[in-house]
C-alpha cells in the first residue's frame, strides 16, 4: 500500500476494523429488538447496552476516517468520501437512539435501517483497495 497515496496504514486499518465492529453491532441490536419486539423482555437491556457500543465504534470510526483523510492531504477524494459517510453515520445513531427511548417506535425502525444502509457504504468504502486515493 502506498502510504503517500492513501494516508497512515494504521488508520485505515482502524477504519477498517471499526466499520465491521459497527456492523455487527448494528446486526446485536436488530437480534435483541428482536427479542424483546417478541415478548422477551430481557432483550430490552440487551438493545439498551448494544447501543453504547453502536456510538463507541461509530465515534472511533470517524475519528480514524477524520486521521486517514488527514494524513492524505485533506483534499477531495476517497477519504473525505468516507470520513464524510462515516460522520453521517456517527450523527444519525444519535437521533435513532433517542426515538427509541424517547420518541415513536414507528420511526425507529426505519432509521435504524437507514443507518445500517450508511454504516454499510462506510464499510464498503473502508474496504476498498485505497480509499483514500481513490475519486468519490
Amino acid at each position: 500500500m502506498d502510504t503517500t497515496a492513501s494516508g497512515h496504514p494504521t488508520a485505515l486499518w482502524i477504519v477498517r476494523v471499526a466499520a465491521l465492529a459497527h456492523l455487527a453491532l448494528l446486526l446485536w441490536e436488530g437480534a435483541t429488538a428482536g427479542q424483546f419486539m417478541t415478548t422477551n423482555p430481557g432483550g430490552l437491556p440487551l438493545h439498551y447496552l448494544g447501543a453504547f457500543g453502536v456510538h463507541a465504534a461509530a465515534g472511533v470510526q470517524v475519528l480514524a476516517a477524520a486521521w486517514l483523510w488527514w494524513g492524505a492531504g485533506r483534499g477531495p477524494g476517497g477519504a473525505r468520501t468516507l470520513l464524510l459517510v462515516s460522520a453521517v453515520a456517527f450523527v444519525l445513531g444519535f437521533p435513532q437512539a433517542a426515538m427509541g427511548s424517547y420518541g415513536p417506535i414507528q420511526a425507529h425502525v426505519p432509521v435504524a435501517l437507514l443507518l445500517t444502509g450508511v454504516a454499510v457504504w462506510a464499510a464498503v468504502l473502508a474496504w476498498r483497495r485505497t480509499p483514500a486515493s481513490q475519486a468519490s
